[in-house]
């Protein structure tokens, strides 16, 4: 495959990952209630919960948006900047923040999806840490045939 496009690939699974972490993210911090999916969890609707269950699976959740948000912005400067400039490292670090970003919540989503009425979408955490992996792949080797060609 030509130097070019893997570094084009990679780059693309890397964004593809900061882009859906910033959404996700932004759905997170700014609901006002909980999502359908964690409705179905729990097996009951909004309105049924007490204030201060709302108030505590609100903080939930936008505690974990934040970190989506967190993950997304640390990923796109590191594209922008050590990525951009070749810095082998970058590619590794992208690949660690999605990682520990997506993994936990991959099983938690999939704990939930096994142990409740609720369709938790762990798919989506799979498919991150697995274009993550590629990005990383195809980002080393780009630079491995630089090395060699120069």
């Amino acid at each position: 495959m030509h130097g070019s496009i893997k570094i084009k690939l990679a780059l693309f699974c890397f964004s593809f990952n900061a882009v859906g972490l910033f959404l996700f993210g932004l759905i997170y911090t700014f609901s006002s209630e909980l999502l359908p999916f964690h409705l179905a969890a729990i097996s009951t609707s909004w309105d049924e919960l007490p204030p201060a269950y709302q108030v505590l699976y609100l903080g939930m959740m936008k505690t974990e948006g934040a970190g989506f948000l967190s993950s997304a912005v640390a990923i796109v400067f590191l594209l922008a900047i050590p990525f951009r400039r070749g810095e082998r490292w970058s590619a590794w670090a992208i690949l660690a923040i999605g990682v520990v970003e997506h993994f936990p919540g991959m099983i938690g989503a999939m704990t939930t999806s096994q142990l409740t009425p609720a369709s938790s979408p762990w798919q989506l955490s799979l498919l991150g840490m697995s274009l993550l992996g590629l990005g990383l792949v195809l980002s080393l080797s780009h630079w491995r045939t630089i090395r060699h060609t120069e």
